[in-house]
């Protein structure tokens, strides 16, 4: 069995960082502390926060920074990203060089966050795909999304019904959660960074994409073995796709099950979870079980 850090308990500190893209201190960062505040959790800003180079918040010695403190401060329980972005990928060879297990407390985040999720994976700490604070609104939607997030955080059973499942291959599952973003998974196997292992039950979500390049970052982690390897796949949103004049003929789903058919493997496409205003938590590197209708973490 995963051993797991320890959930979250009232008078807890949290820590809000971004090792990505730019922060700005915004109404939706109210709602996210007032939200933890609301849990009992004192919420302590990383002294890089507010930083900005270009795109990213601050240098990557500065980014960096932050995450090192948050990992170091026995007193923080739980570290949330604060927004998502480009960058953390310029941060990885230094923190596969920490030693996330020793200190090991949840990380939250998602998109980006994938980079710091697969460096936690590779040690064996499990972590929260999950929202980041400029997701925090009124919206009743995304007020679902952090009452799914607090259940996780404070080691509640969490499920959800599944939309729509590949019904040539319908059938329950259960494995490890792996993954995140699909761009972000497709450079850190170009990397040599991504570890699927076998049974493996992998999420994937993204972002502002054209189809032909979902095609191609699918392919490619299929030459690299991922897909023959898992168990079941996770797809969350794919949010906002573009084609060229020409188009390329084929949905996000037509392109994966195209990919995936010849493996036979269980697929839930539409899962609550990406960049639309529904986005559940869900715990990486964690048992998952789908008994054929519902999703569930224990």
């Amino acid at each position: 069995m995963v051993e797991h850090p320890a959930y979250l308990q009232p008078s807890d500190k949290v820590a809000l960082l971004s090792p990505s893209r730019y922060w700005e201190d915004n109404d939706a960062s109210k709602l996210f502390v007032d939200w933890a505040s609301k849990q009992g959790w004192e919420v302590v800003f990383s002294p890089n926060l507010g930083k900005k180079s270009n795109q990213l918040g601050g240098s990557d010695d500065q980014r960096f920074f932050d995450i090192k403190w948050a990992l170091e401060n026995p007193e923080i329980k739980a570290v949330f990203a604060a927004r998502g972005g480009y960058g953390a990928i310029r941060l990885l060879s230094k923190l596969e060089n920490l030693d996330f297990k020793s200190q090991p407390k949840w990380w939250v985040g998602f998109s980006d966050f994938t980079v710091v999720h697969n460096v936690l994976q590779n040690q064996g700490v499990p972590s929260i795909h999950g929202p980041m604070s400029l997701q925090w609104s009124s919206n009743p939607k995304q007020i679902q999304n952090t009452k799914i997030l607090q259940s996780v955080l404070k080691g509640e059973v969490v499920e959800w019904e599944a939309d729509r499942v590949n019904s040539d291959f319908l059938r329950p599952f259960h494995g490890k959660l792996v993954g995140g973003n699909l761009s972000i998974l497709y450079a850190l196997s170009a990397a040599g960074r991504l570890k699927i292992e076998q049974g493996d039950v992998l999420l994937i979500e993204d972002l502002d994409e054209y189809l032909y390049h979902i095609d191609r970052m699918i392919q490619a982690l299929d030459i690299f073995g991922v897909f023959s390897k898992i168990s079941a796949l996770v797809v969350g949103s794919m949010s906002d796709m573009h084609d060229n004049p020409v188009p390329f003929g084929k949905t996000p789903q037509e392109i994966i099950i195209e990919t995936v058919e010849q493996y036979q493997i269980p697929v839930i496409f539409n899962a609550p979870i990406g960049h639309e205003s529904i986005n559940y938590a869900v715990k990486l590197g964690m048992d998952c079980i789908f008994d054929g209708q519902f999703f569930k973490q224990p």
